[in-house]
């Protein structure tokens, strides 16, 4: 479809286009509306918004509310968003686990799956639990597939996101995977892909804190570290998919080995791995903790104990956590000194440790942080909770539905469509 004329023009079509998505925004984020109301909001004349909103019914995107009383005038017709009309499925598949749900075009999610990854971690194996996944939220949910926008993934490491290839994950060791085709060619609905700490971006920007910024990082600490780099409303990906790798970015000269062949990487230094990893060693040379009460082995020790052990008081799991925050706030630093955005957004399971992590994050970020860049900077910890992954991941086709290029007709008619 040509969508400019050789004179530099909007099209017919795809002026049809952003005016019939600009009208769908309009009912998500501020119906019911009539269409009066639709009109002086947007500025497109009465009949042009009748034939608009009469193709989105059409289209089962919207809803009909009837007439409403008002103190004076014709009774107007209101108009809502028909938010259970399609769903979006979110899967984020990180080093240890694979998390899938079931998402509503409002954001609401219906369903949610967490397993561990399975022991055989080829393309072939991931694919098929991926599908077992799908299959059980469509099952436990009554959902048919015709009902499902498409299917979202996040990945961890760098994934080409126009192609739809998981170039490198380093805790799944493939190398340039087309994920998007295995998965469509095995599920038969339609498959977006992109890293973990994007769509999460894209989450916080939808749905969460970064709704009221026009250029934000989400920097999510969890198994590993990354960031989702939003710049004038648009996600930053970088010439070759790179953006945004902070956790291998060195911030210790005598650290340690990282996973990317360099020495003392944030991510092998306050990734919750490398803290864990960290602690257990410390336990085993002798050092004491209240932890040891609680499990047999330090083997068995996990991120939750340190968490918990920390709230006590514990004087270990304290300087654990705390070290592993100070190489956070470098790290932090790096990014706003480079991108100076508006807001941060902290993410990832290291939440769970919140009221001990920010001061000191906080106080090392200061001191490494450019002062003309943070006068007007919000560090803030998201608010989507445990299930910003998978909502960020379904994002990627609610995002889609809302703002994106491809026209309303094709993209629903296409969905399930020549996939098999």
């Amino acid at each position: 479809m040509i969508l400019f004329s050789p004179t530099g023009k909007i099209s017919k079509e795809l002026m049809k286009n952003m005016n019939q998505k600009l009208i769908l925004r309009m009912i998500k984020d501020k119906g019911p509306l009539s269409k009066p109301e639709l009109a002086k909001h947007t500025g497109l004349t009465l009949p042009a918004i009748t034939d608009i909103t009469n193709e989105l019914e059409s289209l089962n995107l919207i809803k009909n509310l009837g007439q409403t009383k008002i103190k004076r005038g014709r009774f107007p017709t209101l108009y809502t968003l028909n938010e259970q009309s399609y769903k979006s499925i979110g899967i984020v598949l990180r080093s240890k686990i694979m998390k899938g749900a079931l998402v509503n075009l409002q954001g609401e999610i219906l369903e949610v799956i967490e397993r561990p990854l399975p022991e055989d971690t080829s393309p072939d194996s991931i694919v098929k639990n991926v599908q077992h996944l799908v299959d059980d939220m469509l099952r436990n949910s009554e959902t048919s597939k015709e009902e499902i926008l498409g299917l979202g993934v996040g990945m961890h490491g760098i994934v080409d996101h126009l192609q739809g290839i998981s170039v490198f994950p380093p805790h799944l060791q493939w190398d340039n995977v087309p994920i998007k085709q295995l998965l469509e060619d095995r599920i038969g609905i339609q498959v977006k892909v992109d890293n973990d700490c994007n769509t999460l971006a894209l989450s916080e920007r939808t749905f969460g804190a970064g709704k009221d910024a026009s250029s934000f990082i989400v920097l999510n600490v969890d198994y590993g570290i990354g960031a989702g780099i939003m710049i004038d409303g648009h996600l930053f990906h970088g010439a070759d998919f790179g953006a945004g790798q902070i956790g291998h970015t060195r911030v210790d000269d005598d650290g340690p080995l990282c996973t990317c062949g360099n020495y003392g990487c944030l991510e092998i230094m306050s990734s919750e791995t490398a803290m864990l990893e960290n602690f257990r060693r410390m336990v085993k040379k002798g050092f004491h903790t209240v932890i040891e009460k609680w499990v047999d082995h330090p083997d068995h020790i996990e991120m939750m104990h340190i968490y918990q052990a920390a709230e006590q008081g514990d004087r270990l799991a304290l300087q654990t956590l705390e070290m592993g925050a100070r190489y956070l706030g470098i790290g932090l630093a790096t990014l706003v000194n480079v991108f100076n955005p508006e807001k941060v957004i902290i993410t990832g399971g290291i939440l769970r440790g919140q009221a001990i992590i920010m001061d000191p994050i906080l106080e090392t970020f200061r001191k490494h942080a450019l002062k003309t860049n943070i006068r007007n900077l919000q560090i803030v910890p998201s608010q989507l909770g445990e299930n910003g992954d998978v909502l960020g991941a379904a994002s990627l086709w609610i995002e889609e539905l809302f703002n994106r290029s491809i026209p309303l007709d094709e993209l629903l008619t296409q969905k399930t469509m020549n996939l098999r």
